[in-house]
């Protein structure tokens, strides 16, 4: 077995045993754990044509051939059209069968609720978007929440058992093993989200697998897979918005500490005389360079006299200033948004040199409220910040980019990590077959295991 599909396998292994409704990999022979890794390979996305996957995994173009085939026959993955060029015809890519598994992502926000059902390969059928409003309680926002689910699945018009599982993401300290909410440091929520299985009241609703994840890491699972990190092996994922987090892939794959805690960027201490963070530290990144605290320094320096184009945009209602109001006024001119955005941007180049230092990633991709705002005033001062403050071989060697992806990225990436766990289950339910030649009707099965069912957005 090649190097790349015994990473495969061992990875798809420790899947299965975190999850009660995948069949363990140990039961399955020489033959099937090839094919399961070949399986994930296809899913990543990245150079799936069989010659493509004969070079990664080290396999003879033969071995790659009846392997690919005995998937086909098993309805998993299917023959998607060449891209022509002026070389001629380019290799057949494969993915796998679209409706073979539909996902729900669920991302809980600080602000937004956002819902998506994707197919297996992440293609969004449905997707829905509203306020969180957690200052009415745990409860309501559960009862909304599932109330949403509920909804989506109905307008999706997908049957219940073609939705296979629910990822869900929350912006709160997690430890996605025990599917556990520990804490969510926000003022009013300490105690509201302390030690809530979160998985478990979604299992209970929902009747399918469920798993739990930080948003952060989420949103970094999609930049991976769908956004600017699908070439990147080492990249560091960054998140502003009413908190701050990051999501680090080293060696291509998600790292998350020994207790599943890494990524906590927005805790680093940045002033020791700062303001009184909520996880009880002083001079928190969060305190000094979140939306919420841009928002709230903006609001104070108006309330104290400062002129500001922001008072007229928001008809003098304060409580309306946001992070897109802010970025507006900025881009015109506006000498308070300017400085507020230049001042927390400085804040989060000083921790951003420390992991530029630490870590030396190939890449920083920034995602949030803040970078979707307005990211073409912070990129070209981080950069600076960086260089000034890092090793010159990491600073130079770091590439900051803007994410394309949109705010429903988290939900995006939760969906994703279900559906990889769930290929596991798929492959298992997959009838058995004899590895031989294709049969005649090969083609029009695949075609017609390629339609997906009449679905909405």
């Amino acid at each position: 077995m090649g190097t790349r599909v015994r990473r495969m396998a061992s990875r798809t292994k420790n899947a299965a045993a975190k999850t009660s409704y995948a069949r363990p990999v140990e039961v399955l022979d020489k033959l099937e754990q090839k094919e399961l890794g070949i399986l994930h390979l296809i899913h990543s996305g990245v150079n799936c044509s069989r010659l493509e996957l004969a070079g990664q995994t080290n396999l003879s173009p033969a071995s790659i051939t009846t392997i690919v085939q005995r998937l086909m026959t098993k309805d998993l993955v299917v023959e998607s059209e060449p891209v022509r060029s002026q070389l001629g015809r380019r290799p057949v890519p494969l993915e796998i069968r679209g409706d073979a598994a539909y996902l729900v992502g669920v991302d809980i926000g600080s602000f937004y609720e956002r819902i998506l059902i994707t197919d297996i390969n992440g293609k969004i059928v449905y997707k829905s978007q509203s306020q969180t409003e957690m200052w009415e309680g745990r409860k309501r926002v559960l009862e909304r929440t599932f109330q949403a689910v509920h909804e989506a699945m109905r307008a999706s018009r997908l049957s219940r058992d073609a939705i296979k599982g629910i990822g869900i993401a929350h912006s709160g300290v997690i430890d996605s093993e025990a599917g556990l909410v520990l804490c969510y440091p926000r003022p009013g929520q300490m105690v509201e989200w302390k030690n809530v299985p979160l998985k478990d009241l979604f299992q209970k609703e929902f009747k399918v697998p469920c798993l739990l994840e930080d948003s952060v890491r989420t949103t970094a699972t999609a930049e991976k897979t769908f956004g600017l990190g699908k070439e990147l092996s080492n990249f560091i994922y960054i998140d502003v918005g009413m908190g701050i987090g990051a999501g680090i892939f080293l060696d291509g794959r998600l790292y998350r500490g020994t207790g599943g805690s890494a990524g906590e960027f927005g805790h680093i201490t940045v002033d020791e005389n700062g303001p009184l963070c909520s996880c009880g530290n002083n001079g928190c990144l969060e305190t000094v360079a979140s939306c919420a605290a841009i928002i709230q320094n903006v609001r104070i320096a108006i309330e104290q006299g400062i002129d500001s184009k922001i008072r007229d945009l928001v008809d003098g209602d304060l409580k309306k200033v946001s992070i897109e109001i802010i970025a507006q006024a900025a881009k015109e001119n506006d000498s308070l948004a300017f400085r507020v955005l230049q001042k927390a941007g400085s804040y989060i180049g000083i921790g951003l040199a420390d992991l530029v230092n630490l870590l030396n990633p190939r890449a920083m991709i920034f995602g949030g409220a803040l970078f979707r705002a307005v990211p073409q005033l912070l990129i070209d001062p981080l950069s600076r910040i960086i260089k000034q403050r890092s090793l010159e071989k990491s600073a130079n060697e770091a590439q900051l980019l803007a994410s394309p992806l949109g705010g429903e990225a988290s939900a995006l990436g939760a969906s994703r990590l279900m559906a990889e766990r769930i290929l596991n289950d798929l492959y298992s339910g997959a009838p058995s077959v004899a590895p031989g030649p294709k049969s005649t009707d090969e083609p029009r099965r695949v075609a017609q295991a390629g339609r997906t069912a009449p679905v909405r957005e």
